[in-house]
């Protein structure tokens, strides 16, 4: 069962000169390991500064105050007491979480992706570093206006799923599996920059977008990439097509969204109420 987020925020003293602390708060009321959080600060004209975790917030102007948005930790536990610090607000804000508890399923697949030899393990690390580096190149303001929206399809697999590949190996997934015609185009989730196209061993053909404030989204095992490195898209905008290149059991869209912190639920990422303001700024 999940928990409820605890907020403790305070009020300055009243004086005939003081003004009211800028107010704080986060959303989705209800959070887990893996989750994003939004963090909506208002009352204030300054950009704010702050950290969660001891992870540097990136807040951005919103049509609402000022926004950021936050990993929790994949590994945190029930109860755990995550504090957001905020310059200028006295005391923090303080997130209870509840543990994510991720399925198991068994997967087959060939006995070279299963167990990969010590070569391929290396060129594996390889792999994930680029991915993981290029979904970090998102440090500039927003480049979308709109929300971002879920790609069709069905869910054939979960964020937080512990996979156990030919009975051995064993990895959780960061990201969510849609199912998708192979051919099928994939679209970009929203607005950004392409800041990675390459054929790795496990996801295949990938895709990054660097969206601004933090924010990346990555789509896997394409059978090819439409784009290149450099490219700026439009929310909706082609990317690729859907495919099964890598370790998969068939054709289908994996799409996985980074924000600062780490990687987290795409389906819970997609329903944060983000609001830049209209005019977003160029990289």
């Amino acid at each position: 069962m999940r928990l409820r987020l605890l907020v403790c925020s305070v009020v300055m003293g009243v004086s005939a000169i003081a003004s009211a602390e800028p107010k704080v708060t986060v959303s989705p009321p209800w959070v887990r390991g893996g989750d994003p959080v939004l963090i909506t600060v208002t009352g204030t004209n300054v950009l704010p500064k702050g950290s969660a975790s001891g992870e540097p917030l990136r807040f951005f102007a919103s049509k609402t105050g000022f926004q950021a948005v936050m990993a929790i930790p994949l590994d945190a536990k029930t109860a755990d007491k995550l504090a957001i610090d905020i310059d200028h607000v006295k005391l923090p804000v303080f997130v209870r979480v509840t543990a994510l508890k991720g399925a198991e399923t068994k997967v087959t697949v060939d006995e070279d992706l299963a167990d990969p030899s010590k070569a391929e393990g290396k060129r594996i690390d390889r792999d994930n570093y680029s991915i993981i580096d290029s979904a970090t190149k998102s440090h500039t303001e927003p480049q979308f206006t709109k929300p971002f929206y879920r790609p069709q399809g069905q869910v054939t697999s979960p964020f937080g799923e512990w996979r156990i590949f030919n009975d051995g190996y064993r990895s959780q997934h960061l990201g969510v599996d849609l199912y998708a015609r192979e051919g099928a185009k994939v679209l970009a989730v929203n607005a950004g920059t392409v800041t990675l196209v390459r054929e790795t061993l496990l996801a295949g053909n990938v895709v990054v977008i660097a969206h601004g404030a933090g924010i990346a989204t990555a789509y896997f095992h394409l059978d090819k990439a439409t784009v290149a490195v450099g490219d700026v898209v439009k929310q909706g905008e082609q990317v690729g097509l859907a495919g099964q290149t890598g370790r998969t059991t068939g054709p289908h869209l994996h799409i996985s969204v980074r924000v600062p912190g780490g990687f987290v639920d795409p389906l819970a990422f997609f329903k944060l109420k983000l609001a830049p303001q209209a005019k977003a700024k160029a990289p």
